[in-house]
């Protein structure tokens, strides 16, 4: 409420005294964007604002679902893993525990609220993830697309059970503005190929889960669905692939 009615009053949102314009006399829409954490946590807030009406649209950058999956598939967990164990015996132990504590996780993010039947709406969404992401797995933002009933667009990179493809939206369509939920995967085949094929945690850095946000085509993608919430493909001139995550 304060975003639309308050916020672009304040001294800090004027440039030489004057307002910031607004487009149709209007206030801004409201659009959440999450990166990482904030697309695991802003998934379960938005999957319960829907009915508040307060955002717009959203944007989720490399998120995933749930927690217990994430987790023991994510470098920034490889220290926490190795505390654990000087208590347990072996990592089937930690999945146990994990798996007990995302009960209580399931309150704070979208795997406890898009759990059969969904009775609630979620504004349109837009999901970007990277092929190859150490930090939070891709395999974690494709359940996450399942639970909202996503969409991927044609020449995604790769097809996924379950996520059924859509067309994108077109220039002179004025009711067709693109999926309800979208998910745009860029392939960092480097980093991709070197994935452990067993229960180890992958080696090397952070890369691919930082590139996917600074992507040329991927930013493009979010300012779109940011200022007319028309869903484009970034993926149609090279499919979305990058041989290594350089950016």
């Amino acid at each position: 409420h304060f975003s639309r009615n308050g916020m672009l009053e304040l001294d800090e949102f004027r440039t030489g005294g004057k307002r910031i314009s607004v487009s149709n006399d209007g206030p801004p829409a409201s659009v959440f964007y999450g990166i990482s954490q904030g697309g695991i946590l802003g998934a379960g807030y938005l999957s319960i604002s829907g009915v508040t009406g307060l955002i717009d649209r959203g944007v989720l950058g490399v998120p995933g679902t749930p927690f217990a999956l994430i987790l023991t598939r994510s470098l920034d967990f490889i220290g926490y893993d190795q505390l654990l164990l000087l208590n347990f015996y072996n990592n089937r132990h930690v999945r146990i525990l994990l798996s007990l504590v995302q009960m209580a996780w399931d309150s704070a993010e979208a795997s406890g609220h898009q759990g059969r039947p969904v009775s609630e709406p979620t504004p349109p969404l837009l999901l970007q993830a990277g092929l190859g992401d150490p930090v939070v797995p891709t395999i974690a933002a494709e359940a996450l697309a399942r639970a909202l009933n996503a969409s991927i667009l044609p020449n995604n990179p790769r097809n996924i059970f379950g996520v059924p493809v859509e067309d994108v939206a077109t220039n002179n369509s004025t009711t067709w503005f693109g999926p309800h939920v979208t998910l745009s995967e860029l392939l960092y085949e480097k980093e991709y190929n070197s994935l452990p094929m067993d229960d180890k945690f992958a080696q090397g850095d952070a890369a691919v889960h930082w590139c996917v946000r600074v992507d040329p085509a991927f930013i493009r993608q979010v300012e779109e669905f940011i200022n007319t919430g028309r869903v484009t493909n970034p993926c149609l001139e090279d499919q979305c692939r990058r041989a290594s995550a350089d950016c």
